[in-house]
């Protein structure tokens, strides 16, 4: 039992496609991962540093408001410059709080050391508020320098230890990013060689099974080669012993029967010397001469139907101008024929090729053609042979044409292609049929 190759290919080739399409949506959905990721932290990391700079950006607002209401001597601004700090005091406790929704829950214990300071740091001023002109102008220096400046710088000291915070979280991811984008690239490289190794098994099994069948084609090819070689040398060898034993057929019909034949009508002639005076046997002698001329006639006829003698005594033109007048005088259809060139130095396969296809070809037209007229143009050159036949009668389209005739024009190509030659055929319904050959005089005959 032959086993089917294509079935296993199929399935390879279909496997390795699927492959690379799920190893594709696989490396697209990750990398989308990987970008989201990036993005991410790139965003919480200019949002936190956002942040810690509005709240070190408010906390030198502060320091800012609080020297100038310390040098502030007008006694009604103290109600205005502590709204302001409520409301910048407010803001970067939002800060804070966003600050804490973006930071890890594992770092918020810095967060909570941050608001501490903060907190601190607010306290500081809720005295300064009641102090009377004279406690500003006595207390003012000393608050700046000794309280508010160490709070001030420790709030800043947090802020920074939050930034490097926020930096070394920010390079821990990117580190995290980049070991998903080296396990990306092994993955990916594993499943390339995964495909490579199954997209080379697929394309050795095919280059395999395909140079499998060429060298059963060629085989095949040649064993058909030879085989129509063979069967074109019987087919030669059929036709050229057909033709030796037309030949062999035509010579004893003309040479025994047609001698004793022509001995009966002579003996027939010498009792008719000595005929009585019997009218009855007079009757009777010429009946018998009668019949005798009819039978040497009828095998006279049969051997040159079966090998001219002329063909071999005269030469091509006139066994077809011959058989022209002899398929005139039997159909009554007109036969032009036209002769030219050298003729007589055709050898005797190409005499007898050319003989045969006129002799195929006007029993075609008067079986199938139902031509009114035909006209056979012979042509002898130095290096080929061309004959033409052509007639005027309802052509090959037509159903009648049978397939009687299309064996003939078989095997009339195929006694040109014997001898090296080629054959044309144009034919139109109704409007005719002209056959073409042309033979090359150095072509051999095939053994």
């Amino acid at each position: 039992m032959r086993y089917k190759t294509w079935p296993v290919l199929l399935v390879g080739l279909i496997t390795l496609l699927l492959l690379n399409i799920l190893w594709g949506i696989t490396v697209i959905r990750k990398s989308n991962e990987i970008y989201r990721e990036v993005l991410s932290n790139q965003e919480r990391y200019r949002e936190n540093d956002k942040i810690l700079t509005e709240i070190q950006t408010g906390i030198y607002v502060v320091s800012v408001l609080v020297r100038d209401f310390l040098l502030d001597t007008s006694p009604v601004t103290s109600e205005d410059y502590r709204q302001r700090m409520l409301q910048i005091r407010s803001s970067l406790e939002g800060d804070v709080g966003q600050l804490r929704e973006l930071t890890r829950p594992e770092d918020h214990a810095i967060l909570n050391s941050l608001q501490t300071e903060l907190d601190a740091f607010w306290q500081l001023f809720n005295p300064i508020f009641e102090w009377t002109l004279l406690e500003k102008m006595q207390n003012s220096s000393r608050f700046l320098h000794q309280d508010l400046r160490p709070r001030r710088s420790a709030v800043f000291s947090m802020t920074e230890q939050i930034a490097k915070l926020n930096s070394g979280n920010i390079a821990s991811e990117d580190e995290n990013t980049r070991r998903s984008k080296e396990k990306l690239n092994r993955d990916l490289w594993r499943m390339t060689g995964l495909s490579l190794m199954l997209g080379t098994l697929v394309v050795a099994g095919s280059i395999f099974r395909v140079s499998q069948l060429e060298k059963r084609s060629e085989l095949q090819h040649r064993a058909t080669q030879e085989a129509e070689q063979a069967m074109r040398g019987l087919s030669h060898r059929l036709v050229r012993a057909q033709e030796e034993e037309r030949r062999a057929l035509s010579r004893e019909l003309h040479d025994e029967v047609g001698q004793i034949l022509t001995a009966l009508r002579m003996e027939l002639g010498n009792l008719e010397l000595l005929r009585s005076k019997n009218g009855a046997f007079d009757d009777h002698m010429r009946e018998a001469k009668r019949l005798a001329e009819q039978t040497l006639r009828t095998v006279r006829d049969m051997s040159l139907g079966l090998r001219p003698s002329m063909l071999d005594d005269l030469g091509l033109g006139p066994a077809v101008e011959w058989q022209a007048r002899d398929f005139e005088r039997r159909t009554g259809v007109p036969v032009a024929v036209d002769l030219d060139g050298e003729l007589a130095q055709a050898p005797e396969t190409h005499r007898t090729c050319i003989y045969r296809i006129v002799q195929e070809a006007l029993t075609n037209c008067a079986r199938h053609a139902h031509a009114t007229h035909i006209r056979i143009t012979l042509h002898g050159g130095e290096d080929l042979i061309s004959l033409s036949i052509q007639d005027d009668g309802v052509g090959l389209a037509s159903p009648s044409g049978g397939a009687r005739a299309g064996i003939g024009l078989l095997g009339i190509e195929e006694r040109v292609r014997e001898l090296g030659g080629t054959t044309r055929i144009r034919s139109q319904a109704r409007k005719g049929t002209l056959l073409s050959v042309e033979i090359p005089l150095c072509a051999g005959v095939k053994a």
